[in-house]
């Protein structure tokens, strides 16, 4: 009978008790074999398994009740346990719509969909390609009135009971966001009060997720916008400064060309060089800016042919002729260096402009060393002069936009260089470096990897005539 009671209920555990009190009086209580009670107490002794079989039925249909209530409770943490692990996850609105609707099909049953309104205020559904379980069927009509009242309508509701589908308004924080369209498989996972509270968590736990995900693509828009203003200040400042040095040498050297008659012919030569000068700094500064913008846009490919390295140092050093005639410059480079797959006219602006800048910032007469080296791994060139260094603190610094060490100092420049010969060195997938050299000076060091092996030249054969 205690069996009884435990597992099978109140009902059974009274029939199991009355059996056995009948039983005990046919085949044990005198007179055996009849269902006569000739002593009293047996009576109270059925009215006491009466007792124990409704109170211990009675505390395991507590138990029982207990044991389910917990069952169903740690589903739904599990559930919001999921779809709180995969909204964390998502960064992107579609990846947080997705989630949504397959985490609200696995719990509730049933198709469904998130409406948002477009540009112009209408509801309509996402545009990425729906998922088998996404919902088509919505009426936008219905969806409209609960966006614009922010009320629960449809199926098993107070407005319009008779729709097919539950609507549900995605309130956030700022108002109604969209709607969710629910097409329900069972009303009881939906309108009982704790299921109730479940889908309310659910539709919550999204909302926060988008909102979430809305403010940040906000926050990154805004610091793309403050990063563009402070390059287009920094750019303004740098170009306002180093055009005013030659436009002002032009402006003047122009108007005392014009109005000064009595000028010989070795001033004249002067004031002609400055202007060419002063011209061809405007010219480099242009070029330098529209240089990076092409880079940093994209719109520059590599046009990658074999070449030996020793072509491409000469070509940098022959642009720089003029610019370097008093200074020696001295190139260490072992014969028959292998040929390298790369972008020759990239990498000859690269050169010139760490030759240039080495010209620049080391005093006058000073050689600049360079060496060329390849190997297995690549190629590495080396560029170093002996001016007053670079600290160790900016050597990373040095190669970032508009990033001069001295401001203000006799050398023009806007500080995109090295900007330059990083971007090009990188499109090439390979690193610049920049540190201080043993004796002092600069050291400029690349590296390009050898991606592919060099083709082999065959050696003419001698002795044959055409």
């Amino acid at each position: 009978m205690f069996f009884v009671a435990l597992r099978f209920g109140l009902s059974p555990s009274i029939l199991a008790s009355l059996t056995s009190a009948a039983a005990f009086a046919f085949f044990f209580a005198p007179p055996i074999f009849s269902f006569a009670i000739a002593d009293p107490e047996n009576l109270v002794g059925l009215a006491v398994m009466l007792v124990v079989g409704v109170v211990t039925s009675n505390l395991a249909e507590n138990v029982r009740h207990q044991a389910r209530v917990a069952e169903h409770r740690e589903r739904r943490a599990s559930a919001l346990y999921r779809l709180s692990k995969e909204l964390a996850e998502a960064r992107l609105e579609t990846e947080i719509i997705e989630i949504g609707v397959r985490q609200l099909h696995a719990e509730f049953g049933g198709r469904n969909t998130l409406l948002f309104p477009d540009r112009n205020g209408k509801l309509c559904y996402p545009d990425e390609p729906p998922i088998d379980i996404s919902l088509r069927a919505a009426d936008l009509g219905v969806a409209r009135w609960v966006f614009n009242h922010g009320q629960m309508a449809g199926n098993s509701t107070e407005t319009l009971p008779s729709e097919a589908a539950v609507y549900v308004p995605l309130n956030g924080s700022t108002g109604t966001i969209g709607v969710l369209v629910l097409e329900p498989v069972n009303l009881r996972r939906i309108f009982l009060p704790e299921q109730r509270q479940l889908l309310d968590t659910f539709v919550n736990q999204i909302v926060h997720t988008l909102e979430r995900a809305k403010l940040a693509e906000q926050a990154k828009e805004a610091t793309l916008k403050m990063q563009a203003e402070t390059l287009r200040n920094s750019l303004l400042s740098s170009i306002s400064h180093d055009l005013r040095t030659p436009l002002a040498t032009i402006v003047g050297a122009a108007g005392t060309l014009e109005t000064n008659e009595r000028l010989n012919e070795n001033s004249r030569k002067k004031l002609v060089s400055a202007i060419s000068e002063e011209a061809q700094r405007m010219s480099d500064l242009t070029t330098k800016i529209l240089e990076m913008a092409r880079l940093e846009a994209g719109e520059v490919k590599l046009n990658r042919q074999w070449y030996a390295p020793e072509e491409i140092v000469g070509s940098a050093l022959r642009r720089l002729d003029k610019k370097l005639k008093t200074r020696p410059v001295n190139v260490t480079m072992a014969d028959n260096q292998a040929l390298i797959h790369v972008d020759a006219v990239l990498l000859q602006q690269v050169l010139v402009n760490l030759l240039d800048n080495a010209d620049k910032y080391s005093p006058s007469g000073l050689p600049i060393d360079i060496s060329v080296e390849t190997t297995p791994l690549g190629l590495s060139i080396a560029v170093a002069d002996s001016g007053p260094g670079i600290p160790e603190d900016l050597q990373h610094k040095i190669f970032d936009k508009f990033f001069r060490i001295h401001a203000e100092s006799a050398q023009s420049g806007v500080g995109l260089g090295l900007s330059i010969c990083r971007a090009i060195v990188e499109a090439h997938g390979g690193d610049i470096q920049a540190s201080k050299r043993s004796g002092g000076g600069a050291v400029f060091q690349l590296h390009l990897p050898l991606l592919e092996c060099p083709p082999t030249i065959a050696p003419e054969e001698k002795g044959l005539t055409p």
